[in-house]
This record gives structure tokens, sequence and C-alpha cells, in this order.
């Protein structure tokens, strides 16, 4: 195989794809277009309903599997949400199918009454043509082994919210910029997919930026996979944009313990209901 070639091949989704596809548990049908995700515990938040991130991370592990491309990134809109227990049905329009990009429209719906729970727009697939660089510098932290875990909830479901190891570096409520660790079962937190679902804890880091407990949802998540790696520990570096009319703005940049960019995000949530000082906050 020659240079050229190996530079215009189109990448695999790799050898961890069917372990990523196991933990968020969507299964594949007659048709490769349309695809079934019960809402399990590792689809689930700590309150019992469907995780956003998780869901979007299981609808491109399906992309990647038909597609037999990696995905390059992933946006989603919000709209409801099913609780744990129920099912959800996915289904993808192929928007552009290019030599080297897939564009791909997908729908994620209740499969009891049909209701739309989340879209989203991905991109899968590139090659390799020896300029990969990042810009990005990760922040010093201390290791996750110096960190204490974060505690959750008495009344928390359990969930992928309360089996994540998520651990904080020091910060003080009101902080702009959080730093946190975090780890999945084996190495999956450095897969896309657990990269994806990870990102999530942007919300956690903005509830410490504001320095205020509040209830909200998720309007939007946008998450693009910079770098490749096999690590057991991700590094999250969360910065909060801004509150404005009850909808709060957030970014995340996620790296490798070696330093390494792996991704970066951002995020919208729509703030229901303020209520006391943070100190104290777990989830």
């Amino acid at each position: 195989m020659t240079q050229e070639t190996r530079d215009t091949a189109p990448l695999s989704p790799g050898d961890r794809l069917a372990d990523v596809v196991e933990f968020f548990g969507v299964q594949a049908t007659d048709d490769e277009l349309r695809w079934h995700l019960p809402i399990s515990p590792n689809v689930a938040n700590y309150l019992g309903v469907m995780h956003g991130g998780c869901a979007l991370a299981a609808v491109t592990a399906a992309a990647e599997t038909w597609s037999e491309r990696p995905v390059a990134s992933a946006s989603a809109q919000f709209m409801s949400r099913v609780p744990l227990g129920g099912s959800a049905e996915i289904t993808f329009d192929i928007g552009s199918a290019g030599k080297q990009m897939t564009q791909v429209l997908a729908q994620v719906a209740d499969a009891g009454d049909g209701s739309v729970l989340m879209r989203a727009l991905l991109s899968l697939g590139g090659r390799r043509l020896g300029i990969d660089q990042d810009w990005v510098q990760p922040p010093d932290v201390a290791a996750p082994e110096e960190l204490a875990r974060r505690s959750v909830p008495d009344n928390a479901v359990p969930s992928f919210s309360t089996e994540a190891d998520i651990r904080f570096a020091p910060y003080s409520a009101g902080d702009r910029r959080i730093l946190c660790w975090a780890r999945l079962a084996g190495t999956l937190a450095s897969t896309r997919q657990g990269l994806i679902a990870l990102a999530d804890t942007l919300a956690t880091g903005m509830h410490l930026s504001l320095g205020r407990k509040w209830r909200g949802a998720s309007l939007d998540n946008t998450v693009r996979i910079a770098g490749d790696a096999d690590c057991e520990w991700v590094l999250l570096d969360i910065e909060t944009d801004g509150f404005h009319n009850a909808v709060g703005h957030g970014v995340v940049r996620m790296f490798t313990p070696g330093g390494e960019l792996l991704a970066s995000g951002n995020q919208s949530f729509a703030v229901a209901r303020v209520a006391g000082p943070v100190e104290g906050f777990r989830l």
C-alpha cells in the first residue's frame, strides 16, 4: 500500500466499538438505519431518566457500526426524556456519503408514544494526512489518585451518573474554571462515545461556577473528537461562559493524563429553578 493510498483510505471505528455498543446497550434491527435503545442504568442519570450525553453516545455507536467510520463530531438538541426502564427508537437519514466523510441526521423517539426525544447531526470519517496537531495546553492539576471521588445523593438512582468515577480538583464556588478527572469501566472513558457521554459533566462544573444549586435541562450538546488514545483516566477542563435569561453556556476540553487533547465540546442549559448556595453540592 502506497503512502497516498494510506492517506486517502477511510478510517475504521477501531476494535473498541463492540465494547461501546455493549456498554450503552444500543441494539441493531433488520434495518441498519433503525436501532433500538433500552433505557438501562448505563444510559440513565441519577434522577432515573435518559442521560442526554449517553443517548448521544449510543447514537454515534450505532452510526459507526453501519457506516464503518469513526465519528468526528456530534451535535444534538434535546426535547424530552424517557424514564429508566423505557426504550427509544433511533432512526438515521444519510445526508451525504462521500469518499471520506458521511453526514447523518439522527432522530431519537420514545418507543412508547413516538414523541421526539432528541435530534442529532453526526459527521463520520476522515483520513490521515500527517498534519495532526493541537494547540490547546492542559491545565496543571493533581493526579486522580490524590483526589476524592465525587459523592452522590442518598436518593440517587443507580445509573451512569452514579457509577462514573468523577474526581474534582480543589475549587471555590464561583470559579469560572473547574477541573476534574473521569473514569469509566476499563478504558471506556477515552473512547469517542465515552468522551461524548462524559462531556455532560460540564453541567456539574457550571453549578459550581455559578455558586448556586439549580435544576434544569440540557438544550444542546456538541462534542468534537480531537484525538485518539486508550487510557483509564480523562481530564475535563470545564469553563462556564455565562448565564443569561435562565440559559447557561459552557465549554469543556478533554485530555489524556499525558496532555493530549481528546475532545472539545460546548453545551447550553435551561435553568428551571435556582435553590440555595452550592455548598454540599454532589451531582
